[in-house]
């Protein structure tokens, strides 16, 4: 899941995940899971939006906690 999430239109895959019960953390890990912090905050800045939630929120999703 996690490849197909990366390379398809972010919408769509952000649609996708939810339609199979992927939490906004397990979407964020999906989208930026080997990112550097500032590759990362660039998705971020286009899905916080899809995922309604700040860029924030987004960024603090990602982390291992």
């Amino acid at each position: 899941m996690d490849e197909m999430l990366r390379y398809t239109d972010l919408a769509h895959a952000i649609q996708l995940a939810r339609s199979n019960d992927l939490s906004d953390r397990e979407i964020a890990r999906a989208l930026t899971g080997s990112m550097s912090y500032e590759e990362a905050r660039k998705v971020a800045q286009r899905a916080a939006p899809l995922l309604e939630i700040s860029i924030k929120e987004f960024m603090e999703l990602r982390k291992n906690s």
